[in-house]
């Protein structure tokens, strides 16, 4: 099942960054800058159950949920890919690609995995591929 909601950042599982690689202190500044201006645009994308055992991790927006915390946010808007039927978070639930792609700055550059029974498997950004499975 997949949700769209808000929840605490600290309900969430991510890659922490107190401190971005020199080469990318550019790349922080335009993200902190942008997210004071207009928020988080794009939700982050994270999974539950499947490998990571009874966490919520992140799998797109490691870089956005560093940059949140710096700003002081409390929640985040959220997509969850849950593999465990007995978690269900409160949200909306999405069946349809474009539910998905609606909620995307790149709505319809995203890229939506199904499984053999049509499930949605994964959801990942245009340029995923390009990095063979290294998060973004």
């Amino acid at each position: 099942m997949i949700t769209y909601t808000k929840l605490p950042i600290e309900e969430i599982e991510y890659l922490e960054r107190p401190e971005f690689h020199k080469d990318e202190v550019d790349f922080k500044k335009f993200l902190l800058d942008s997210m004071r201006k207009y928020g988080m645009i794009d939700p982050i994308y994270a999974e539950y159950g499947h490998d990571y055992g009874k966490k919520i991790k992140v799998i797109v927006g490691n870089n956005r949920m560093a940059v949140a915390k710096i700003l002081g946010l409390k929640e985040v808007p959220i997509i969850v890919n849950s593999y465990d039927p007995n978690f269900r978070p409160k949200g909306r639930e999405l069946k349809s690609d474009n539910e998905i792609r609606a909620l995307f700055k790149l709505g319809k550059d995203l890229q939506i995995r199904r499984n053999a029974d049509g499930m949605i498997d994964q959801i990942m950004p245009p340029w995923y591929h390009k990095v063979k499975h290294e998060y973004v």
